[in-house]
């Protein structure tokens, strides 16, 4: 009864062996290779369950999504010489699995061969544009040469890049930093200038100002002593039409007005008694009969 039973056991796991050796599935995102002594005998691209001959034939997946490639910045030359770091990527699919299967076995072979010719293609283009007209361009300016270009590289391969995006345009880090130094010195030398410029501005307004404030107090000094003649002119006058009048009294009048700007508490004089200065004093001293 035993040996009965593990007999069941072991044929069961036989015909489940067999099973999965006979049959294979295809799903929605792949293809697949039936190989028969690494010859490609059909190509599966229905989802669903399939036969082959176990032992003798395998079955090779290849996947059928679109699938994407981004390698790292490359630097290419304009028209005009300037060198220009683009920053891109691609989408690209199997279109026909046998032909990629025996050409490139793998997604790393493949993407190897997108990266060159997308890299040649791109270099053509960016060669016949300008620094200037590169940045203005659209995605479709460029890339659609580049994509018609890099098709036609790999119509042999089984496989079609879809579609190709510029996602940067800049410029290779020595050359930007060469443009960094540059664009200081270049605004080092404009400060410099302004400083220049605002110094002799400086000068020249102080100058100016320095000219009218001259100007201005020769002009006052002008008219200081305009002002201080008419007044001199107007005392002698007055003094003249007083003189006339009197002028006795306005003898006595001019020496009082001495004697108050000559003599102080302080003041020390030593003058002959007779001297025509006192003659004043003499006349009040007779007076007080002194």
């Amino acid at each position: 009864m035993k040996n009965w039973l593990w007999a069941v056991v072991i044929l069961f796991f036989a015909l489940l062996l067999l099973a999965s050796a006979t049959f294979y599935t295809v799903d929605q995102s792949q293809n697949a290779l039936l190989m028969q002594f690494g010859k490609v005998l059909r190509v599966e691209k229905a989802p669903g369950l399939y036969l082959k001959w176990p032992v003798l034939q395998h079955v090779v997946y290849v996947d059928q999504r679109l699938q994407s490639y981004s390698p790292q910045p490359v630097s290419f030359l304009t028209a005009d010489k300037k060198p220009v770091l683009l920053d891109f990527f691609a989408e690209w699919r199997v279109t026909d699995p046998g032909v990629y299967y025996a050409r490139l076995h793998d997604q790393t072979e493949a993407q190897a061969q997108i990266g060159d010719a997308l890299r040649v293609a791109l270099g053509s283009r960016v060669g016949t544009m300008s620094m200037e007209s590169l940045i203005a361009a659209s995605q479709q300016e460029i890339t659609a040469p580049v994509l018609s270009e890099v098709n036609k590289h790999l119509q042999d391969l089984g496989i079609d890049v879809l579609d190709a995006r510029i996602l940067q345009v800049g410029l290779p880090p020595k050359v930007l930093q060469a443009t960094y130094k540059r664009m200081e010195a270049e605004q080092i030398q404009k400060a410099n200038t302004y400083r220049s410029q605002g110094k002799s501005d400086a000068a020249e307004i102080r100058a100016n100002a320095e000219k009218e404030k001259t100007t201005i107090l020769a002009d006052a000094y002008r008219q200081q002593e305009e002002i201080k003649g008419q007044g001199d002119a107007e005392a002698a006058s007055i003094y003249g039409d007083a003189y006339g009048k009197d002028p006795q009294f306005f003898a006595f009048y001019r020496s009082l007005e001495a004697y108050r700007h000559a003599l102080s508490d302080k003041t020390v004089l030593v003058l002959n008694p007779d001297s025509p200065f006192f003659k004043y004093f003499r006349h009040s001293l007779h007076g007080a009969g002194k």
